[in-house]
């Protein structure tokens, strides 16, 4: 398998903002002013009112952070009343920034401790396989021989259906009481290629690094099935 595109890749930290902001201090404008020029943010805030805020968040735009040598761009960083989210090329890139400002703004402003290990992930990516994820499907030629049966009369010209995608999702109805994510996994060719090139579009609610090892195991997986037959080669 090979990675062709990091698209992006979001990292969200759930907790009540009211508690972790400082009691007195430094007014929201300034922060937020600081914020902006620490990590070079092209796009900041304007605080207009707190519904608004509450609805919104207050979002920045095209920044950059850099550590231990390394420099990438941090695409978006938004503020919320339940807490801060950032999103970059990888999830490990936007968890180094939120745990950078996070500890940045306590020992600058006195923002407040506070529990953060509610997390939330989502993973954006394309690669390009070198085995057919067609290979999971069991049956997968009789499928294709029963849909252009049918299909073939809006057909120009003689050719077959292949494999799109797959897609996983949890039951909504299953989802525990305050639960605010729904695991979702989603596997699809990607727009405008070829199919001859086995690239495609994932998306998945997890870090990059979980995101790749699950497609790397399908690949794994499709390499030890005949197209089409659930027998083992």
């Amino acid at each position: 398998m090979k990675v062709i595109s990091f698209d992006n890749s979001r990292s969200t930290w759930l907790f009540p903002l009211e508690e972790f902001a400082p009691v007195t201090g430094a007014t929201p404008q300034s922060i937020l002013a600081e914020i902006g020029d620490r990590y070079n943010f092209t796009r900041r805030p304007d605080i207009t009112t707190r519904e608004d805020m509450n609805q919104k968040g207050l979002l920045f735009g095209i920044g950059r952070f850099s550590t231990k040598g390394q420099s990438w761009m941090i695409n978006d960083f938004a503020i919320y009343t339940d807490g801060i989210a950032a999103v970059s090329e990888r999830s490990d890139f936007a968890e180094a920034f939120l745990s950078d400002v996070f500890e940045w703004v306590i020992d600058k402003f006195n923002f407040r401790r506070v529990d953060t290990s509610r997390r939330l992930y989502s993973s954006v990516v394309v690669v390009e396989f070198e085995r057919s994820p067609a290979r999971l499907v069991a049956g997968y030629e009789k499928l294709v021989e029963l849909i252009n049966a049918r299909t073939k009369t809006i057909m120009k010209k003689s050719a077959s259906v292949q494999f799109k995608g797959l897609g996983f999702e949890m039951d909504p109805k299953e989802m525990a009481e305050g639960q605010v994510a729904i695991p979702r996994f989603t596997l699809e060719r990607r727009g405008g290629v070829e199919y001859s090139k086995e690239r495609y579009f994932s998306t998945a609610t997890m870090q990059t690094d979980a995101h790749l090892e699950v497609l790397t195991e399908i690949e794994k997986m499709a390499a030890t099935f005949s197209t089409g037959d659930q027998r083992r080669s």
